[in-house]
């Protein structure tokens, strides 16, 4: 396994500069992403409220962690397209979809970081957070709502620590499949906006998603998730993806006037300096 990730990584680190070199163009004077003074501390101070909120119930005050009884349903129970992709717990599969899952969360950072310039960091890392925590937050309520019983529970191998934690019953829809579906849909859409014209932006969308739907099919064959939990949580993860990035298109940005100057309308921007993070806000 652990070679395998190392092998990963290094087609992952090779694969970033063969292309940043062809996409690092400088970009133009007008930014593609803004930040809100006003909409950003609303967007990414809720997210993290909400999120923190389904965190400590779920850790803390322990929200639907009921001990399985022994009780359960009979597998015709369950709708018949779900049936077909039901399996029994693999250990090695939950654990290589956690190493897919975390590769991916961390993958637009170096990605930006090579072909991006240090004043739009900032922008990415802001948007990138509220993506994440309004993706976890609603993935994990809904979770808390349905209570859905995991296909594993049907089959002989259930993985102690979930049947104590209440784990089991928290099927409904796929956290995995929704934040990387989320990171897949930011990475890509982001990318096609900083270039447009770049051959990488095919290659880019390819593999962000195809990864994402590597971690589904993993959920799935591991006995974690139904095929719905799996969708629903693409669904989610995209719709934030796409919706987050987007609204920062439509923020008030600096803009070139007809005298080719570049006149500076409100906005919240950040650049660095020796030693130093220098915030402007303008009004």
């Amino acid at each position: 396994m652990k070679k395998i990730c190392a092998v990963i990584s290094l087609l992952a680190f090779f694969s970033v500069h063969a292309f940043c070199d062809d996409v690092r163009p400088a970009l133009s004077q007008e930014k593609v992403f803004n930040l809100s003074p006003v909409l950003d501390p609303i967007l990414f101070g809720s997210g993290a409220a909400f999120a923190g909120t389904i965190f400590v119930l779920d850790n803390f005050c322990k929200l639907n962690h009921d001990e399985y009884n022994g009780n359960l349903e009979d597998k015709s129970s369950v709708p018949a397209f779900d049936q077909l992709f039901m399996n029994k717990y693999s250990k090695g599969l939950d654990v290589t979809c956690d190493i897919v899952r975390t590769a991916m969360l961390l993958a637009p950072v170096p990605l930006f970081a090579f072909t991006t310039q240090k004043s739009e960091w900032f922008t990415l890392a802001t948007m990138y957070g509220e993506t994440l925590l309004w993706t976890w937050g609603t993935t994990d309520l809904i979770k808390n709502c349905v209570l859905r019983t995991r296909p594993y529970m049907y089959y002989d191998g259930t993985p102690d620590e979930d049947l104590k934690n209440g784990d089991w019953k928290k099927s409904f829809p796929s956290g995995h499949t929704s934040i990387t579906f989320a990171s897949a849909a930011f990475t890509s859409y982001v990318f096609w906006q900083y270039y447009p014209e770049s051959g990488w932006r095919w290659g880019v969308t390819g593999i962000s998603f195809g990864l994402a739907t590597t971690v589904a099919a993993l959920r799935m064959a591991g006995g974690c998730h139904y095929f719905t939990d799996v969708l629903t949580g693409a669904v989610i993860g995209s719709a934030y993806g796409f919706l987050i990035p987007w609204i920062h298109t439509l923020l008030p940005s600096s803009r070139k006037t007809s005298a080719n100057k570049v006149e500076k309308t409100r906005g919240l921007e950040m650049n660095l300096a020796p030693g130093a993070l220098v915030f402007t806000i303008r009004k």
